[in-house]
């Protein structure tokens, strides 16, 4: 606010009016006296706050207002890799999917076997799957639904041939 970016001015008493809308400002305050951010569900809320604090440039509570994505619990991807990744995808069916925001597999907890992951995702819809390896973040995107039945060396189903792209290297 005082970046000079707006043109601000102190009262005779050294303090500052700010003309906003105070419905939300108590999250803010909150927020900056705790380091917490408690704020109901509600998309309309959650969105008029995000104006907010973009207005205010509290930068915590920007990042996990826009980490909302279905990649908010990625041990993998940072926040600006999540965001990259959402606007790749925004159109797709995996984002207006009611369950796109749910965590179906993760290696580390629910086991490396492939028969873990496809106890996990078979039969779940259009996925999007992220893998790190060293240095290196790939994955990518299907419309169609696991199945490890189907699977054979030289035959997937329609649809998974595109799945295998790179999409981050860091």
């Amino acid at each position: 606010m005082f970046s000079g970016r707006f043109d601000t001015k102190a009262s005779e008493d050294g303090s500052y009016f700010i003309d906003r809308d105070g419905t939300h400002f108590r999250y803010i305050l909150n927020y900056l006296r705790t380091g917490q951010l408690i704020v109901p569900k509600d998309e309309i809320i959650r969105e008029e706050l995000l104006a907010e604090a973009e207005f205010y440039q509290v930068e915590g509570i920007i990042e996990q207002l826009k980490d909302v994505s279905m990649f908010k619990d990625s041990v993998i991807l940072l926040s600006g890799q999540r965001e990259q990744l959402l606007n790749w995808l925004k159109d797709s069916e995996a984002i207006s999917n009611d369950s796109a925001d749910k965590l179906l597999y993760r290696a580390s907890c629910n086991g490396w076997a492939a028969s873990n992951f496809h106890s996990c995702c078979d039969n779940k819809g259009p996925t999007v799957t992220v893998v790190k390896s060293g240095n290196y973040i790939f994955g990518g995107y299907t419309d169609q639904s696991w199945d490890g039945k189907s699977y054979s060396k030289n035959r997937f189903p329609k649809g998974i041939a595109s799945f295998f792209i790179i999409i981050i290297v860091i």
